[in-house]
């Protein structure tokens, strides 16, 4: 299918594969596309495509990284239908943060007896887990900067401040019990949960492999849920803003770069998307 993309969601992982760090993993090539979240309009259909007609609103992803376009070529599998009262910029962002978060909430299986802390928990990813961990009666501590507190209060979860003695605010705050650990940022946190007493098979991280591998954790993200299937739920659910989706900030196609250089700061609340 052809669609007319009318915005699109940037991520961290873009911002890496530019810098060649997966290179051994994701090798890339320039002059090369970036981008996989998306939403749009139909223009065109293959003789294949069932489901979907010309003209018909979607969001979803193209593994292509050529999501960051004018029009992109997209799987007929890789869209779901836009539900209604979803915002654009919202299902434009959705699927990398969304399928991420699934899966590591998945992974850990938080039920209403249990504590579970999110690592950068205003980020898109966490922003988006916090939710549906509470979601399933969980008691949710969030890890972010102050002036994300407030946002995190609203939604349910206690707020910890990141940063030297993390861990022992984490102890105050959960009265010495963590049942399970999400990281969304890496930089010591699975080892963190370890220190915390959590069970390596209850900490999923996306960001440190290599902690992972010592410890015995998943490393459930995007790959593991990459399928529409799994983005309906999410997108079903924020239509209703069960999880809302925070929005940082949009940017035009042709402010891109700026649009990177606010990521990479990591300093943003929610996602960054592009909207023409």
């Amino acid at each position: 299918m052809l669609v007319e993309v009318r915005a699109a969601g940037i991520q961290p992982g873009e911002a890496h594969i530019r810098e060649g760090a997966p290179h051994a993993r994701r090798p890339a090539t320039f002059p090369s596309g970036q981008g996989s979240d998306l939403a749009g309009v139909v223009v065109e259909c293959g003789p294949h495509v069932r489901g979907f007609r010309v003209g018909d609103e979607v969001l979803g992803f193209t593994h292509r990284r050529a999501g960051h376009a004018q029009y992109v070529l997209v799987d007929d599998v890789h869209l779901v239908s836009h539900p209604a009262g979803l915002p654009r910029e919202v299902a434009g962002a959705l699927y990398v943060a969304g399928t991420t978060a699934c899966a590591g909430v998945f992974a850990v299986d938080p039920g209403p007896e249990d504590t579970v802390v999110v690592s950068g928990a205003a980020g898109g990813v966490g922003s988006l887990a916090v939710q549906l961990a509470r979601l399933r009666g969980a008691t949710v501590i969030g890890l972010a900067s102050e002036p994300h507190h407030a946002w995190l209060e609203k939604h349910g979860v206690l707020p910890v401040t990141c940063g030297p003695g993390t861990a022992e605010r984490i102890r105050e705050a959960s009265g010495g019990r963590v049942d399970a650990f999400i990281d969304t940022i890496g930089e010591g946190y699975a080892a963190l949960a370890v220190e915390l007493g959590v069970r390596p098979a209850r900490i999923d991280t996306i960001r440190d492999g290599k902690a992972a591998t010592e410890i015995g954790a998943p490393t459930y993200g995007e790959g593991a849920a990459a399928s529409a299937v799994v983005l309906g739920e999410p997108a079903r659910l924020a239509a209703r803003c069960r999880p809302e989706v925070p929005i940082a900030r949009t940017h035009p196609p042709e402010a891109v770069q700026e649009a990177f250089r606010a990521l990479e700061r990591r300093h943003t609340h929610g996602k960054i998307v592009l909207r023409p």
